[in-house]
Order: structure tokens, then C-alpha cells, then sequence
């Protein structure tokens, strides 16, 4: 059975960003240096501050701050993949090559994303060895978990690309979406802590941020061995997947147009 031509031309951009990574070995050696210092320095720090992390969770703040880490490994890279690389500075240059955009994307994404995952496995292992992180997972909803997390986040990334690659620059309600979820959407912190900072309730607007379902329901799915079957999970995950029902599409709806008028007022190589 012959490999499809789309896997070859994946696979062959995989290995011309691996020989182009390898080949620079003094830039090799600094990210295997940054990596550890990277590890131990969070775990230091996270050790300093180490504390109980009670609300929905019954977790330590080293095992919710190792999940936020493996989200910035396991699925932001495939979100950074589709902004990086579908953008007004490439959109044309993918169209005149003939390959499909989804092979594009994928085949340009796929080493960062394998090296993103090799460099996970430091701060798991060391994080579990030698800073005690405990994570109480369930394979099942860790892989609706992540599903869900990529659909939103994918979504939200063809929304800025399609608005992007209209406007040639970055658009404001993305900014703004990213600003609040800075703040709200518990990256560091459960966002029922934001309760005893600001006001009784401030935490609701966080809930009504998509990307707080990315970090709550991997946290869930990691670190209180949830059975997707149990009804209230299946409420959580409920909530998670109607955010990704609805900006997936809508991403893809706007990325389409965002092309398709660049191409008409033939501002598609503009930028």
C-alpha cells in the first residue's frame, strides 16, 4: 500500500525543520540548558509558594501549575502553528505552492510540536521525582480534555488569522480577549481566587471566557481522575464543548472570508 502523497510532504517538511534545527548545535545546546533551568526554576519557585489548591481540584499548586505547563506543550504549539503560519505574510506564498494548506500547516508545525513534547517530558519527570507533583488523571477525559482545548483554541486562532490577513495587523477584539484572559481565566491561580481580590463574583466573567475552559477542564481531566461518564463531569465538559461547537466553525468561517476578500481587493500579498 503506497503512502499518501499529503504524509510524504508532512513528513518531508518534518525532517527540513529538524536538519535545520540539529545543524545549529550551539542554539541546540542553549535550549536543552534553558529547558532544565526553565524546570527547576519554576519548581523552585512553585515549591516557595506551595500551598493547598482547594477549590474544585483538592490539588497542590506544583501539580495545577504542571498542567498549565502541559497545555503550553501539548496544545498551544498546534495554535501557535496555525497563527504562525497562516498569516498575511505566508497566506499567498502557500497558494501558489500547490499544497494544501492543511499539509502546510501541519507539515510546518509538526517538528516544533514533537520537540514541544520532548521538552514536557523533563518537567514531568522532574517535577513528579524530585518536586513531588502528584497528577490523578483519566486517560478518557484528558483526551476530550485536550480535543475540546485545541477546538477552542484553534477556533479563536483562524478568527485573528481571517481578521489578520484583511486588516494586516492585529485586531482588536482578539487584543482583547487575550488581555482579559491574562487576567481572568486562572493560568496561574484557581479564578475563584480572584473572589477575595477584587469582589464577591468577579470570578463569573472568567467562565465566560473560552480560554478558562482550556485550563479547567485539562485540570479536571489531570488531577481528579474524573470518569467522563459521571453526570457532573459530563456537565463540565458539556459547558467546554459548546465554546468549541461555536468558535471552530465560526473560525473557519472567518479565515475563509478573510481570504477570499483579500484575494477580490487583491491585498493578499499585502502586508
Amino acid at each position: 500500500m503506497e503512502v499518501p502523497i499529503e504524509v510524504k510532504q508532512i513528513v518531508a517538511f518534518t525532517k527540513r525543520d529538524f536538519h535545520s534545527w540539529a545543524t545549529y548545535k550551539t542554539a541546540v545546546m542553549t535550549q536543552i540548558v534553558n529547558i532544565f533551568i526553565g524546570v527547576f526554576s519554576w519548581g523552585v519557585g512553585a515549591t516557595y509558594v506551595q500551598k493547598p489548591v482547594s477549590e474544585m481540584y483538592g490539588s497542590d499548586y506544583i501539580s495545577f501549575l504542571v498542567v498549565g505547563i502541559a497545555i503550553g506543550n501539548l496544545v498551544m504549539p498546534l495554535v501557535q502553528g496555525v497563527e504562525r503560519q497562516l498569516n498575511p505574510w505566508t497566506i499567498e506564498t502557500i497558494l501558489m505552492t500547490g499544497i494544501s494548506t492543511p499539509v502546510f500547516v501541519i507539515g510546518n508545525v509538526a517538528w516544533s510540536y514533537i520537540f514541544s513534547v520532548i521538552t514536557f517530558i523533563p518537567y514531568l519527570l522532574i517535577g513528579i521525582y524530585v518536586f513531588n507533583v502528584r497528577l490523578n488523571a483519566n486517560v478518557a477525559s484528558v483526551l476530550a480534555a485536550f480535543a475540546i482545548s485545541a477546538a477552542i483554541l484553534m477556533g479563536l486562532a483562524m478568527i485573528s488569522t481571517g481578521l489578520r490577513i484583511v486588516t494586516k495587523s492585529t485586531d482588536p477584539i482578539t487584543w482583547a480577549i487575550n488581555i482579559l484572559q491574562n487576567l481572568f481565566s486562572g493560568i496561574t491561580f484557581p479564578v475563584l481566587y480572584l473572589d477575595s481580590i477584587f469582589f464577591p463574583g468577579a470570578s463569573s466573567i472568567s467562565w465566560f471566557l473560552p480560554q478558562t475552559w482550556v485550563y479547567h477542564l485539562c485540570r479536571l481531566s489531570m488531577l481528579t481522575n474524573p470518569s467522563i461518564t459521571d453526570p457532573k463531569v459530563l456537565v463540565e465538559f458539556t459547558k467546554g464543548a459548546s465554546f468549541a461547537v461555536v468558535l471552530f466553525p465560526i473560525g473557519y468561517k472567518v479565515f475563509s472570508w478573510g481570504v477570499a476578500r483579500s484575494k477580490r481587493e487583491g491585498t493578499l500579498g499585502w502586508y
